[in-house]
């Protein structure tokens, strides 16, 4: 589905409308969605009594109509109106009109709106926030401050209508009192300020529904930005067929480590072998030979010449073809070191590479260092850079890789041939074809060294699989991050190691087996 900015919304809204969709048809579709969300989610099963918070515009509309589809469900409501009938939006004031005579309104003054909410909320087991949606810009002023400090204490869990309170949907940026929601459903296109730090911080379990909105507006006034859902990316899975070999899911060729970083290649090799390839071949200088035996006993290891200063020295034409015998894609770059004499040969090497490849830390670092600009000789390529590595490669400084990221990752991935991951809260891959995604799961889990080289053993074996560069580095950013939120609830996001994020990589596809 596509991604838009609230103002881009709006247009969306408004072309829709002129093309023959009443306002306040969409506002029923709006409501009725959200209450088939919550219902989905459990978050209903409770059976209530639920308090609604509604704004005067059409937001609270929208908790209006929940209102009114609830209580005729026999469901409990309370609304906490924030304006009187005369000052609310017409579609607001329409659907206040159509409310049953048997649901609980209360319209108290803004400076008893929090003992309003907290006598509401008494007993209740969910409450929702449906007072600003896409007309919330922080910050929040007085008396809405307060509302929203109070909703954020109650022992309710708590939902959101299309955006929580105080959080923009043009940037992200919120109001540090801005709602913080256990989940949030949000309306036709997920707003990008529900994807960006810190309002994704706010959104809690993300939810959308389906308005029916005119696929020219959405076309026209929403950028090539794409968030998937979990049956989307269970779709890209390479096929794994009841009576597959190991040759036949795919083979991969690590080439990574060095004396110094003898952890990355360990790391990246685990990443790989939980990938669900078939075989996984590490190659790394010789001095790591012991570790990697013990450490990794399911791959193939093949130590190689290394430098006087333990890393990886030039690949011979014979050795290079040897190593290359039957593998269907090359994972290279973590822990290859900073050695110029390493630097050009692995430049070389990508150059004239035609295999699926995915290249990652040093291995993207060595075009900085040696001032070259990136180039590779297949055309299924995935570059997984943090900010930091992307400015070296660029010439830009880190701030102004994060300011303009959001066009400059698929520029870059055009340019450069190459499918473009960028790390980060959110991580987001660009495409060559102009395309950008963002991926919609992770946690501070994945902030600890060695996450980023699973993650590339990770897409090096989906694409040694078989998957496109594209879906190789969707899939793997899903999976890495399910994979550290998953890691994190079990051992504590503060201790998690980066092997624990690998050994969860498993659980994780196997949910999506699932999907």
């Amino acid at each position: 589905m596509r991604v838009c900015t609230a103002r881009q919304m709006a247009a969306i809204d408004r072309e829709t409308i002129a093309a023959g969709t009443a306002s306040l048809d969409l506002m029923e579709r709006a409501g009725a969605g959200i209450c088939d969300a919550l219902d989905a989610g459990g978050w209903l099963d409770a059976g209530g009594p639920i308090v609604i918070v509604c704004g005067k515009g059409n937001n609270g509309g929208d908790g209006l109509v929940i209102a009114r589809r609830l209580t005729e469900a026999g469901i409990l409501v309370r609304v906490l109106l924030l304006a009187a009938r005369d000052d609310l939006s017409p579609d607001a004031r329409a659907n206040y009109d159509r409310l049953p005579r048997s649901a609980s309104v209360v319209a108290p003054p803004p400076h008893q709106w929090v003992a309003g909410l907290r006598d509401l909320a008494a007993g209740c087991t969910l409450a929702i926030d449906a007072v600003f949606g896409t007309g919330s810009e922080p910050p929040l002023r007085s008396p809405y401050r307060e509302l929203c400090a109070a909703m954020n204490e109650l022992a309710a869990p708590l939902a959101s209508v299309d955006l929580p309170s105080g959080v923009s949907g043009d940037d992200g940026r919120a109001d540090p009192g801005a709602v913080r929601a256990d989940v949030t459903v949000t309306l036709g296109v997920p707003k990008l300020g529900l994807l960006l730090p810190p309002g994704r911080d706010h959104v809690g379990r993300l939810s959308v529904v389906d308005l029916g909105l005119s696929d020219d507006a959405v076309a026209k006034h929403a950028p090539p930005w794409h968030l998937l859902d979990l049956a989307e990316y269970a779709a890209l899975l390479p096929p794994r067929p009841s009576d597959a070999h190991k040759y036949a899911i795919g083979s991969l060729l690590v080439l990574a480590g060095s004396r110094a970083y003898g952890g990355a290649v360990h790391l990246c090799g685990l990443g790989a072998l939980r990938s669900g390839v078939g075989l996984v071949t590490v190659g790394a200088p010789a001095s790591l030979e012991t570790a990697l035996r013990v450490g990794l006993p399911e791959a193939i290891l093949r130590p190689l010449a290394e430098t006087a200063a333990g890393t990886l020295e030039r690949l011979e034409p014979d050795v290079l073809a040897d190593l290359l015998v039957r593998q269907d894609a090359v994972a290279i770059g973590p822990g290859l070191g900073a050695d110029p004499a390493t630097d050009r040969w692995v430049c070389d090497l990508v150059r004239d590479l035609d295999r699926p490849l995915v290249v990652d830390a040093d291995g993207l670092s060595a075009f900085g260092r040696l001032g070259r600009a990136p180039s590779f000789g297949s055309r299924e390529v995935v570059l997984t850079p943090h900010p930091g590595e992307l400015a070296r490669l660029t010439g830009l400084e880190t701030g102004a890789i994060a300011e303009r990221r959001l066009e400059l990752v698929p520029e870059l991935a055009d340019r450069w041939g190459a499918v473009l991951l960028l790390k980060g809260s959110p991580t987001i891959i660009g495409l060559p074809d102009g395309r950008l995604f963002f991926n919609p799961v992770g946690d501070s889990s994945l902030a600890r060294g060695g996450s980023g080289d699973v993650l590339t053993g990770v897409i090096g074996g989906f694409l040694a699989q078989g998957c496109p560069a594209g879906d190789a580095a969707l899939l793997g950013a899903l999976v890495h991050g399910l994979a550290g939120e998953r890691a994190g609830e079990r051992r504590g996001r503060r201790g998690v190691l980066a092997r624990e994020i690998a050994a969860a990589v498993s659980a994780v596809l196997a949910l999506l087996d699932d999907a």
